[in-house]
């Protein structure tokens, strides 16, 4: 059944840019009791959930909905599981990372107490003068329509399986009940930990396991920022986990690559890695608020206790991280504390400084020992130097391709062991969702765009959905680098598209603006031509936040690149991690570069009243992509 008139469903409200206010009607399937607020207004909380939400990829949650008032008894009447709730002019504000629908003065509401609600077969009998019991204030009372409520009785109907597996029980209850627990985990049981001061949960990083929730105490060996709400925490404690990254010592370095996350953001030329080193470092990935207080207040050398992590692996040959995302039920609970040795005098930290001092005085005696051979190197057997140069020239081809993929070039060199052939210097925000191929994105079938409106089956222009692909750039726009940065439009302007529609802190005098094709890059095959199958390709394009993104935080704002040779140097230099050779190459020469991970965003615009293809498409609307949440390091 399609939704009422003016409203829209909670998968796009939920995607909706932040100040967008909506109309929405979902099913009640979370409450939290109301709590007072520092301006001693009272705060109500809750989400909803409909068909189309659900079946998103984060949505099953439901959407959070709060609610702010002075006199608690004009909160919205939300009493049970599995009510239905009608939202008028409702404003959607992103926290932490999470859309939320915030109420405001204009905001109306209605609740539809599940028991009030008729069975579908009965639905015909609200279809004149009847009308259904509902909670709220009169004037929002009389504003319900006939197509509202038979869309609720639809409502009902649609989430009844869903609704019925939620518990049901009293909210306050339900509250004290959903503290996180450890996700079960077959295998053979673990050691027993020894009890700790710093609670149940506390772990040392070697007990550490995928799919486990843990508390820790370690030092803070780097830290890797990031002003768009994340950061990345890089600990120890001094005990090893061999599920975690290596970090190669000084005497094991060929100058090249090592097996982990590189250290440093300025491509090819790498920092050296401080150490500890072997299997040591755990990296903790952080969103706000955890992130927004570790980038503020935490300093490398801090010790930390870090609260409730949830260890992943994500995949086959990854390895064992750590993440702190924001609780939906708190959203503000803080779960990074700074643990000064002079003020928390604790028997794990005494541990963690009596382990660092151990392994420090180690690596010290190793460190003197290497300094007493020839020429400060170590003694190398015949199959460790072959090895080693093998590694070195295979590196060098990858550098001098700018992070190219050298195998496709190599007449059957030797080959060292190898990830799956994905950049590494390319990092895509988005890793929990799975990968999607051009094709399916580009959907030319239709099966995704196909909807039932006013009881006719159509195809619609686009839909606002958010996808991961790996892809390779085979070609950009414009095709003179010196054009991706321009002036920005004026601002008599057309209204910019809603994802255009951002808040920047200060306008600036160029902006970024280019587009990429990339060419589909999740089957084997590698280049097309003669011979070869012919790959799914998309044009995306980058405004300048996206684009900012890409480049990554040691990119200078834009300017005029005609007039600026030093940044448009550091740009091409940038953009080869990107593309490989693609700029430079002839046009017999094989394009040469590694595939990437990245996120896409599907989206329409409407096309102009004086181009001849509006009248051929459909609502008059054109699909467009853009990439987003992708960086070169």
């Amino acid at each position: 059944m399609a939704l009422p008139k003016g409203f829209v469903d909670l998968a796009a409200a939920s995607d909706a840019p932040s100040g967008t206010f909506v109309s929405i009607i979902g099913a009640v399937v979370d409450i939290m009791p109301p709590t007072t607020t520092r301006s001693n207004e009272y705060m109500f909380t809750f989400k909803l959930l409909d068909p189309r939400l659900h079946a998103s990829v984060h949505g099953f949650r439901g959407l959070t909905v709060r609610f702010f008032k002075a006199d608690q008894r004009l909160l919205p009447k939300v009493r049970n599981i599995g009510d239905i709730v009608l939202l008028r002019q409702i404003k959607m504000q992103p926290y932490a990372n999470q859309p939320v629908a915030l109420s405001n003065y204009q905001t109306g509401a209605l609740v539809f107490p599940a028991a009030a609600i008729p069975d579908a077969n009965y639905s015909i009998a609200y279809q004149g003068t009847d009308r259904m019991n509902c909670l709220g204030v009169p004037a929002d009372v009389e504003k319900l329509s006939l197509e509202e409520q038979a869309y609720v009785i639809h409502l009902k109907a649609q989430l009844s399986a869903t609704i019925a597996q939620i518990p049901t029980a009293p909210a306050a209850e339900q509250s004290r009940k959903r503290d996180p627990q450890p996700l079960p985990e077959s295998g053979p049981p673990e050691k027993k930990a020894k009890q700790s001061g710093l609670g149940h949960k506390f772990q040392l990083v070697e007990d550490l396991r995928h799919q486990k929730f843990a508390d820790i105490c370690a030092e803070v060996v780097k830290k890797f920022p990031n002003k768009y709400g994340t950061c990345e925490l890089y600990v120890t404690d001094y005990t090893e986990n061999k599920d975690m990254w290596y970090y190669r010592p000084p005497e094991e370095e060929t100058g090249g690559q090592r097996d982990g996350d590189e250290y440093g953001y300025s491509g090819i030329q790498k920092k050296t890695w401080p150490g500890p080193y072997g299997w040591l470092v755990l990296k903790v990935n952080m969103k706000d608020p955890h992130a927004h207080f570790a980038n503020n207040n935490v300093e490398e050398g801090d010790i930390v206790l870090l609260r409730n992590v949830k260890m992943k692996i994500m995949k086959e040959g990854a390895k064992l991280e750590g993440d702190m995302w924001p609780d939906d039920r708190n959203p503000e609970k803080l779960l990074v504390t700074k643990m000064k040795p002079d003020l928390y005098k604790t028997p794990e930290i005494n541990d963690l400084l009596a382990q660092k001092e151990k392994y420090w005085a180690a690596r010290k005696a190793k460190n003197a020992q290497h300094q007493q051979q020839p020429d400060g190197q170590p003694k190398l057997t015949k199959t460790e130097k072959k090895r080693r140069q093998k590694l070195r020239k295979k590196e060098n081809a990858l550098n001098a391709a700018g992070g190219a993929d050298a195998a496709d070039g190599q007449q059957g060199g030797a080959s060292t062991k190898r990830d799956d052939g994905t950049n590494k210097y390319i990092r895509c925000s988005t890793e929990e969702a799975s990968l999607s191929s051009v094709r399916d994105i580009l959907d030319p079938d239709n099966v995704r765009h196909t909807a039932k409106l006013q009881g006719h089956t159509q195809v619609i222009p686009f839909i606002n959905a958010k996808y991961r692909a790996k892809v390779r750039v085979v070609d950009f726009e414009p095709k003179a680098i010196e054009d991706f940065a321009v002036p920005p439009l004026p601002e008599e302007d057309e209204e910019a598209s809603p994802i255009d529609a951002m808040d920047w802190e200060a306008s600036p005098s160029y902006e970024w603006f280019f587009e990429l094709l990339l060419e589909d890059a999740s089957t084997a095959t590698q280049t097309t031509g003669p011979g070869t199958e012919q790959k799914e390709q998309v044009w995306v394009s980058l405004a300048h936040a996206e684009a900012q993104y890409l480049l990554g935080k040691d990119m200078p704002d834009p300017r005029d690149l005609r007039h600026s040779p030093q940044l448009l140097a550091k740009l091409k230099e940038k953009l080869c991690i990107l593309w490989g050779n693609l700029e430079e190459k002839g046009v017999e020469e094989a394009l040469s570069n590694r595939s990437f991970e990245c996120c896409l965003m599907e989206y329409g615009i409407e096309m102009d009243d004086d181009d001849p293809e509006k009248k051929l498409a459909a609502f008059g609307y054109k699909k467009m992509f853009r990439m987003f949440g992708t960086t070169i390091l």
